[in-house]
């Protein structure tokens, strides 16, 4: 009876180790669900709900949408044209300092401006990419919003960060360790940037599906049909040079996006 009673309060113990353990490694991700906001003029983001403004995300203009980055705070993004360009993320995307890009204070980001400058533009649960730098620390997480198509609104929707100094967070992931809208195709390129020739693999085999290579306009320059495998390669050779997205469509739906940058 004795063995009995000791086997019971070991079992209790271990699931409350267990359970200990497991709140400790989900407490890692610090994830904010905040009633969807759309403000007239001034969103002001912390990220780390610690008092201090991180970023404003700011109308100009009337028709402009800006990430501001307060001290020394970063956005990822593009610079094209004399314009610092916001990424707007898809779902699942890696977010750490190998990110090719990071914009501070000195670079306000342009998310979208009128009906033709900006990634945002018309974006739907799209990510930001927010570096966040604490005093000696830096830590990485994302924001969640949609813009409009005449970028006159914008609402930011909920925000994260890795409370972990410099580890990766995937854009969308929560508290939990989920993605609230997951994405079942995730998508690797290698080498990107591409010069020659380049190989895309995703976590799911593909059946008779279309590959898009698109311009940063929304253009295709590239299609590729009939793909049924989970790698297959093909050549930037007769691609110009610049940022280009690679879209996966399965029965007319996207299904994974990821950025492809080619190099002369």
């Amino acid at each position: 009876m004795r063995n009995e009673s000791l086997k019971k309060a070991v079992s209790i113990l271990g699931l409350l180790v267990l359970f200990f353990l497991s709140s400790k490694l989900d407490a890692q991700i610090i994830y904010t669900d905040i009633p969807d906001a759309t403000p007239n003029a001034t969103y002001p983001l912390d990220l780390n709900n610690d008092t201090v403004v991180d970023f404003l995300i700011q109308f100009d203009l009337g028709d402009k949408v800006m990430c501001k980055p307060q001290n020394n705070n970063a956005y990822s993004g593009y610079y094209f044209d004399d314009v610092y360009l916001p990424w707007a993320n898809t779902e699942s995307t890696h977010i750490c300092d190998s990110l090719t890009t990071w914009y501070d204070a000195n670079n306000p980001g342009t998310m979208a401006y009128g009906t033709n400058m900006g990634y945002w533009i018309g974006a739907t649960d799209k990510y930001l990419a927010l570096k966040l730098v604490v005093g000696a620390e830096t830590y990485y997480g994302w924001a969640r919003l949609d813009v409009t198509a005449s970028s006159t609104s914008f609402t930011i929707k909920d925000y994260a960060y890795e409370s972990t100094p410099n580890k990766c967070i995937l854009s969308g992931q929560t508290k939990l360790g989920l993605n609230k809208n997951l994405n079942h195709t995730v998508l690797s390129i290698f080498p990107n940037p591409c010069n020659s020739k380049t190989t895309i693999k995703t976590t799911n085999n593909l059946k008779n599906t279309t590959i898009k290579i698109q311009n940063i306009f929304g253009q295709t320059i590239k299609q590729l049909k009939n793909i049924s495998d989970e790698s297959f390669s093909f050549s930037c050779d007769n691609i110009p040079k610049g940022v280009y997205f690679i879209a996966v469509q399965e029965n007319n739906k996207i299904i994974a996006v990821e950025k492809l940058v080619i190099t002369d």
